[in-house]
């Protein structure tokens, strides 16, 4: 889908649509939880979307159009293994994937996804070194990662021009999302479940004497029984304003992105010595110097763009007829601790949730349900539990998820 359309139905998609099915909260409709999202990009996109299927009542509040913060600038690529311990955050990853299949089925197949995998290589020397030690590492681990010569890479990837090859790795489990048109089918489907999203500055989430967090918006206050904080780079400022610490680093970097050509000329993403390529199911092109914001500043020029393409063409020939369409500055909250999430409920205040992590492309379907699962179904996330906010909050001692929960439970059982 063009940009201009994409951004056409997102602002359509944001309004308020009835909604007649799901199960209801606790058994009774009358007692369906009102939650307020914070933040509209694909992370609060996708846990509203499974809120309101399991029978909440959402509304989800951004300062501009959704997907329009750190989204609209991400890479977006689905990764299934992350190099960097521990084991059980590779481990998350490689759920988070398999749950893009899920969401795909349950959407029916309209997610725009590229399954092709992904090629990492580099040149002869020390990074090829640190390629083939983060493929021994991902394969320890149970991560389908395999690596690769010369001749491996010419049949993965026919046509593409590598330079000097040092060694690599291919990863045949991930994949890459148009996160623009994934947003659109996602808003569509919160709209058929009844999700409201309301558009204005988020101020702050003070807390009231019984201890219990509202949000302060530009239009006035506004009271939730539960509220998620998944306002990417808003999330620490928000936090702090009602006494949670919620550490995060914000980069930033830039990608090109080019007029629809002959969808199939690439099926796989490239992550090599010119940077980081995938092409989107429209026929699209994407590129920068690499997938991870950072790394090249924020120029955002048509000339910049122009060089980045070319840049890009050294390894994809075929992008030497690309025409440039439009550039986007991404933002990337990369929690502290080593990359690793934030998720889960406050003890103080109580009816706070808080869902911050990097690849928040790759983790939305996962941290959706499960996150959904957690306030509505109140079933506790195991998988979730090495990530609670209660490690940057050592003053709330209590256990990671258990003694946070109950304050909520009995906030609804009032």
């Amino acid at each position: 889908m063009p940009r201009r359309g994409v951004l056409g139905s997102l602002s359509a998609l944001a309004v308020a649509g009835g909604w007649t099915g799901g199960a209801a909260w606790a058994g009774s409709p009358a007692k369906a939880p009102r939650i307020a999202v914070i933040g509209a990009g694909i992370i609060g996109v996708s846990i509203a979307y499974h809120l309101a299927g399991r029978g909440a009542a959402v509304t989800v509040y951004d300062k501009g159009q959704p997907g329009m913060g750190c989204t609209q600038g991400a890479f977006a690529m689905l990764i299934a293994g992350h190099g960097d311990g521990p084991p059980s955050f590779n481990a998350l990853y490689g759920l988070a994937v398999r749950d893009w299949h899920r969401l795909d089925r349950e959407l029916a197949g309209r997610l725009p996804l590229q399954w092709g995998g992904t090629v990492n290589w580099a040149a002869p020397g020390a990074k090829a070194e640190r390629l083939a030690g983060d493929c021994r590492r991902l394969a320890s681990w149970g991560v389908a990662a395999r690596a690769l010569d010369e001749a491996d890479f010419a049949g993965l990837c026919p046509g593409v021009t590598p330079g000097p090859f040092g060694g690599g790795y291919f990863l045949p489990e991930q994949g890459a999302v148009d996160v623009m048109g994934a947003m659109a089918v996602l808003l569509d489907a919160c709209r058929q479940h009844g999700v409201r999203f309301v558009t204005g500055e988020i101020e702050a989430l003070p807390v009231d004497a019984a201890g219990h967090a509202a949000v302060l918006t530009s239009q006035g206050p506004v009271s939730a029984d539960l509220i998620v904080l998944a306002a990417g780079a808003d999330t620490t400022r928000l936090a702090q304003s009602c006494q949670v610490r919620v550490p995060i680093d914000l980069v930033s970097g830039t990608l090109a992105h080019t007029r629809p050509m002959r969808p199939g000329l690439l099926a796989r993403v490239l992550n090599g010595p010119q940077g980081s390529i995938k092409q989107n199911p429209d026929g699209r092109f994407v590129t920068g110097l690499d997938y991870a914001p950072g790394a090249d500043g924020k120029d955002t020029s048509a000339a910049y763009g122009r060089h980045l393409l070319a840049n890009a063409a050294a390894m994809v020939p075929e992008l030497a007829q690309a025409e440039l369409d439009f550039m986007t500055l991404g933002y990337v909250p990369i929690p502290a601790e080593g990359q690793q999430p934030i998720i889960g409920f406050c003890r103080q205040p109580a009816n706070l949730y808080v869902a911050t992590m990097m690849s928040g492309v790759t983790m939305a379907p996962l941290v959706g349900r499960l996150i959904a699962g957690e306030v509505v179904d109140r079933v506790r996330a195991d998988v979730l539990a090495p990530w609670r906010p209660g490690r940057f909050n050592p003053r709330w001692a209590f256990d990671a998820y258990g003694g946070a929960m109950a304050p909520w439970l009995a906030c609804r059982q009032a």
